[in-house]
């Protein structure tokens, strides 16, 4: 009877370890088939997804809707693979370690998508106009992305250290006393830094513009984060701080519309009032029927009476703003004013003196 019992009991634990290994197997099997679901759907996952959030930005921001899926599509398809991972495993061995690794697993993602859309995207969320300087623009952009990936990179960090159990608030302690050290050291970079994003985004000149300070005058080649480089007249290289730039008076003469014709004709004190006043006629309506030259305003007058020469004062506009091109207008227009006086009659001043002798 007691081999019987013993049996029996040896009979049911049999069973119960079949059924428990039968539960095992299934979990197993389950697993496994999940796993292999994800990893053969996860690109139709992720399209439908993108697709289904898209349609949200296409009413109003359509522009947004390409280099979104673009940036978010690997990192989704290889997250839809790490959720199979994580679902194979949790069936089976519903552990801490694994909650914790798919927790990580998530920030990691999460943090590969938006670095991903920050380095090829910045351009569009700012939207730039197309007048916008591409050299400049790209610079900015270049440097706004790695500062806020390396922003994005640090929180993600900050959250691993957090999901492994450490107190984060010393290391948040001495990051900020750490960054503080560090600001304090560097103020002209800092300085210089801030002028760069306010030279790069106000644009009081562009590469290509000539432009004038109280220290410097040429074209600018280059902007930096850092510095402004500057080809001088004298085709020589200027590096300038950009702090030192948005600290003075800019003056951009590339955006000049019109450059200024200034300058004075003398003749002498011969020439009479009536051929005074039709070379100043003559001069004024050559003036007024050139092409090159704004017919408003031009002003030809008779202004001075100087000690050796009888003064006309020419002031007009050149429908420029190239400077080559603005000295081949006043070029042309100093020969004309020159041939309007000799075929007058009239003469031009020149210093002189006179010398009276005393007979006694």
């Amino acid at each position: 009877m007691k081999n019987i019992i013993n049996t029996f009991q040896s009979f049911i634990e049999n069973l119960v370890n079949i059924f428990t290994d039968f539960d095992n197997l299934i979990n197993i099997v389950i697993g496994v088939i999940l796993l292999i679901l994800f990893i053969l759907l996860r690109n139709k996952l992720s399209k439908l997804i993108l697709n289904l959030v898209s349609k949200v930005f296409a009413a109003k921001k359509p522009e947004f809707v390409n280099p979104f899926k673009d940036a978010l599509k690997k990192p989704l398809s290889v997250y839809f693979v790490i959720i199979g991972i994580f679902l194979c495993l949790y069936i089976n061995c519903r552990a801490l370690f694994v909650i914790k690794s798919f927790k990580i697993a998530t920030i990691l993602v999460i943090c590969w998508a938006f670095v991903n859309y920050l380095s090829n995207n910045l351009f569009i969320l700012f939207h730039f106009g197309k007048d916008a300087d591409n050299n400049m623009n790209t610079t900015a952009m270049k440097f706004i992305s790695n500062i806020l990936k390396i922003i994005v990179i640090a929180f993600a960090v900050v959250m691993i250290i957090s999901e492994l159990g450490y107190n984060i608030n010393g290391l948040l302690t001495g990051i900020g006393v750490g960054g503080l050290a560090i600001s304090l050291a560097a103020q002209d970079a800092v300085s210089n830094l801030i002028s760069g994003f306010i030279i790069l985004f106000d644009k009081p000149f562009i590469v290509g513009d000539f432009i004038q300070t109280s220290t410097v005058m040429g074209v600018v080649e280059e902007v930096t984060m850092r510095s402004t480089k500057i080809r001088t007249l004298e085709d020589s290289e200027i590096t300038v701080p950009n702090s030192t730039l948005t600290d003075d008076a800019i003056v951009n003469i590339s955006r000049m519309n019109k450059r200024m014709i200034s300058f004075d004709v003398g003749l002498t004190y011969s020439c009479s009032n009536e051929l005074l006043k039709k070379c100043e006629d003559e001069i004024r309506q050559y003036l007024i029927d050139d092409e090159e030259i704004l017919p408003s305003p031009v002003r030809v007058n008779f202004t001075k009476l100087d000690d050796s020469s009888l003064n006309l004062s020419i002031v007009c506009y050149a429908n420029t703003s190239d400077l080559d091109l603005y000295y081949n207008i006043l070029s042309k227009v100093n020969y004309k004013v020159k041939e309007i006086v000799e075929s007058n009659g009239a003469s031009f001043a020149f210093p002189s003196s006179s010398v009276y002798f005393e007979n006694k």
